[in-house]
């Protein structure tokens, strides 16, 4: 059996240690500024466009598919598709997308040599034909200085900007710096005549900013998109590409990042709740036109992201040797077939190896699905960033391997920790990493080995695998991700049958695979077995667990043990008085009950209107027995008409009210979390 030295040649700028992986964090902006004359930073790969298409692409089905459809478009075909939101659930590729778009809008037949197995040479413009138009959401600011105010710097305008220029910037000026959204002079002026390729890209992000900034930002934005998508629907040579997720996926791996982004607009702190609380309100109506009007199209399907990375990676994979390499390891998985998980066994499995062959199929599992869950992973880029490193240490070290699996990443290698470990924020783990597994300042600590290596020297592989070193640094891999929720997350740790499957290759067996494993319970100072998985976990403190449970507790959890304690500040029987709990209208309050009425506001009341609850029994129902109504309203409360504080938005976090219930909810968090580990410590090491 060949290894991968032999039937692979990775890029020469990974080989001679010149590779930067910023490389892959290209944007659409950045390649629009090198066309603007801006660019001169820009890496060659993305720059040069014969280059990117020769070296740099995979031609996915999605990616063709939007090239065929956007340029037959500007080509005047009325009947494809002219908006198309690109959707990046598994394997990324929008931006490769995005910039494929750019070069040939602007170079066009010139590329014709390095785009035929992308697109049709017929649908190739002339080059300077198209007006290309790219926004980066994540960028666009919302509003600018001008004097002493801010001003809007609105979507519409850059548009238009990009479009034609100052002067057609200056015949819609008017319309550019309103906040409400064009009408249709705009288009009119900004398109007629044109062939248009026009690109937004992060539109969550924008719309999320422009609402914190006004109030009905993200309801003008909507309304713009409503008629910019009308207007391409009917008017031929015009094309218009977005990037925008689901509502719930949006902001899903970003809390912290948009916290940020939020509070540098409004100009003080916004916390992660409220943040994705207003970047969720925010796109829904943006959501419901973009998904009226746009053909969504997934830019890379899970069977062809190894393709993509390979591609990226390497200069020639032989693939008669990935056929050979599949069929080895289909061999090795039927005879041990019992210890594994079925998706070994599979009837298709052979070929998904061949297809992803320099990289087995449970490495990129691994990153897409576990690793690249983390916000600051970022997501693709980082997966390529960590194989590249994987490539450098594999040919520099010449490991003889059949393919590249988890295990074989380096971790002694202090950038591929930072890219792996740091990125995730799983820096509390190093000292699992340097004493069991064998990390960059393993050589510092007693003894100078890990723990594993001991147990490998001890008890030596037949062919000089590390096998205990491979295994369980596979376990602590699978332990970054997840660590909030401990065994209760799918993410966190992984079973015995699924680090055989992760670990072994036909010179490593599954049987020894088991083996290095069991040693964990004897050697091992931070592994663990529990409730049918190995983690890693640092030594058992009471501390370190109630803050990782206190991260990933929810406001509704916490608010439901507020509600629960508040319930029982004034008890429901009381002889005196009737006691309502939870009010928030004056309807919750019962009228002519004969005797006192105690009504106990709830925490989470947006306002409380003392003369109405005392006066009305509801809307235009005056309350008979006035004189027996008493209100107990807690501190989280805005008493309406006290003061001019009701007008303030919900999110200004300055107010004693809003101390006061965050007070609150950091004791419950607190609470909360106790109750959790003391009910299920095991989950949490």
């Amino acid at each position: 059996m060949k290894n991968i030295l032999s039937a692979c040649e990775p890029r020469h700028d990974i080989l001679t240690g010149t590779f930067n992986p910023e490389i892959f964090t290209a944007s659409i902006s950045a390649v629009l500024r090198y066309y603007f004359g801006k660019g001169s930073g820009l890496h060659e790969m993305y720059a040069d466009a014969e280059q990117f298409f020769k070296e740099a692409t995979y031609p996915t089905e999605g990616l063709k598919n939007v090239l065929s459809e956007v340029f037959a478009r500007l080509k005047g075909d009325n009947s494809v598709p002219a908006i198309h939101r690109l959707e990046t659930a598994f394997g990324g590729g929008k931006t490769h997308t995005l910039i494929a778009c750019t070069h040939i809008g602007y170079k066009g037949k010139e590329l014709a040599p390095a785009t035929n197995d992308a697109l049709a040479s017929d649908l190739l413009p002339e080059a300077g034909e198209v007006t290309v138009v790219g926004i980066a959401g994540d960028e666009l600011p919302v509003h600018k200085p001008k004097g002493a105010r801010l001003i809007p710097y609105t979507l519409w305008g850059e548009i238009a900007y990009q479009t034609g220029g100052e002067s057609l910037y200056r015949q819609i000026e008017e319309e550019a710096s309103s906040h409400a959204a064009p009408a249709k002079f705009y288009f009119d002026t900004v398109f007629e005549g044109k062939k248009v390729l026009l690109m937004i890209d992060e539109l969550a992000q924008y719309t999320a900013r422009l609402s914190a900034a006004r109030s009905d930002g993200g309801d003008q934005l909507a309304a713009f998109l409503l008629g910019l998508l009308g207007y391409a629907r009917t008017h031929s040579e015009i094309s218009v590409i977005l990037t925008l997720a689901s509502s719930t996926d949006a902001f899903a791996n970003q809390t912290e990042r948009l916290s940020q982004l939020l509070s540098d607009v409004v100009g003080k702190k916004v916390d992660k709740d409220i943040a994705i609380g207003i970047g969720q309100q925010a796109i829904g109506g943006v959501s419901s036109v973009v998904a009226r009007d746009a053909t969504a199209v997934v830019p890379v399907q899970a069977a062809e992201i190894s393709r993509v990375l390979a591609k990226r990676l390497f200069t020639r994979i032989d693939r008669a040797v990935a056929e050979e390499t599949a069929g080895y390891y289909e061999s090795l998985y039927r005879k041990n077939a019992s210890l594994l998980p079925d998706e070994a066994t599979r009837s298709d499995f052979k070929e998904r190896m061949a297809a992803h062959y320099p990289f087995h199929p449970t490495l990129i599992d691994y990153l897409n699905n576990k690793l690249a869950t983390s916000e600051n992973f970022q997501g693709t880029r980082g997966v390529l960033r960590v194989l590249a490193l994987a490539v450098r240490n594999i040919w520099r070290e010449q490991a003889g391997i059949p393919m590249i699996h988890a295990c074989h990443l380096d971790l002694k290698d202090a950038r591929t920790v930072n890219e792996i470990v740091s990125r995730t924020g799983s820096g509390d783990l190093l000292p699992v990493l340097n004493a069991d597994i064998g990390g960059p300042d393993t050589e510092g600590i007693e003894g100078g080995r890990s723990n594993a290596k001991i147990a490998d020297v001890r008890n030596p592989h037949p062919e000089g695998w590390p096998m205990y070193q491979y295994t369980w640094k596979t376990v602590f891999l699978h332990s970054l991700v997840g660590r909030g929720q401990g065994l209760e997350s799918n993410l966190f740790g992984l079973s015995e049958q699924d680090a055989l499957f992760h670990v072994a290759f036909p010179e490593l067996t599954p049987p020894q695979v088991a083996e290095a494993l069991k040693e964990i319970g004897n050697s091992a100072f931070y592994l663990r077995f529990n409730q049918g998985r190995y983690y890693a976990s640092l030594e058992p403190s009471i501390n370190i667990a109630l803050a990782r449970i206190r991260r990933n507790l929810s406001v509704p959890e916490i608010d439901q043990v507020l509600d629960a304690s508040a319930r029982k500040v004034v008890s429901a029987d009381m002889q005196t008085f009737h006691v309502i709990h939870d009010v928030s209208v004056p309807e919750h309050i019962p009228d002519n009950k004969g005797k006192p009425v105690l009504a106990i506001v709830e925490l989470g009341a947006e306002g409380i209107n003392i003369e109405e609850c005392v006066t009305t029994a509801g809307p235009n129902m005056p309350r008979l027995q006035q004189n027996l109504v008493f209100l107990l309203i807690p501190d989280t409360v805005n008493i309406k008409n006290r003061d001019s504080r009701q007008d303030l938005p919900f999110a200004d976090v300055s107010s004693p009210e809003q101390k006061a219930i965050k007070r609150l909810r950091n004791i419950a968090r607190t609470v909360l979390a106790m109750r959790k580990l003391a009910h299920n410590p095991q989950s949490h090491g």
